[in-house]
């Protein structure tokens, strides 16, 4: 599938950035690059999940005549998704204009690579976007590991991202 404009643009603004305001900065994890996964159109706005070397968050970019509206730079709105309710923070940037994000993950520094941050990109829209269904019958316990609920919440054991 051939990215979106929108996809493309966020990606080279992003890149900028990571070139420009970035560099150097220890945060930054070098195994990781600027990436946009699962990008969709959501209510009239574009929505994905942008990866860069210091964070991953889901992004809404409003589309001409969205009923969407990110608000002043740096005011907070609750979103509701298919997956449930969700904060974001609003922001704009040259050549995207407004938008707003909810952080994921920040700092990066748990994901082993690039291919790594991918895979919980595409499960993080997936997880979103398309929630479970009612159970048909009683689930057998999950295995341990990260469940639906701590990698939508950014908590890996048992603790909260920030």
């Amino acid at each position: 599938m051939q990215p979106s404009p929108t996809a493309e643009r966020l990606t080279a603004v992003f890149e900028r950035i990571h070139r420009e305001r970035m560099a150097g900065l220890p945060i930054l994890h070098p195994a990781l690059s600027v990436a946009v996964v699962g990008a969709r159109e959501w209510r009239g706005a574009w929505a994905g999940v942008l990866i860069t070397p210091w964070c991953m968050n889901l992004v809404l970019i409003p589309a001409p005549g969205s009923g969407f509206v990110p608000g002043p730079t740096g005011s907070k709105q609750v979103l509701e998704l298919p997956a449930g309710a969700f904060e974001l923070i609003a922001s704009e940037e040259p050549d995207i204009g407004p938008f707003a994000a909810c952080s994921l993950f920040s700092p990066m520094q748990q994901f082993a690579d690039q291919a790594a941050a991918l895979a919980t990109a595409e499960a993080v829209m997936q997880q979103l976007f398309e929630p479970d269904p009612p159970p048909a019958a009683p689930q057998p316990a999950a295995a341990p590991g990260i469940s639906r609920r701590d990698l939508l919440r950014g908590t890996l054991s048992g603790q909260r991202k920030r």
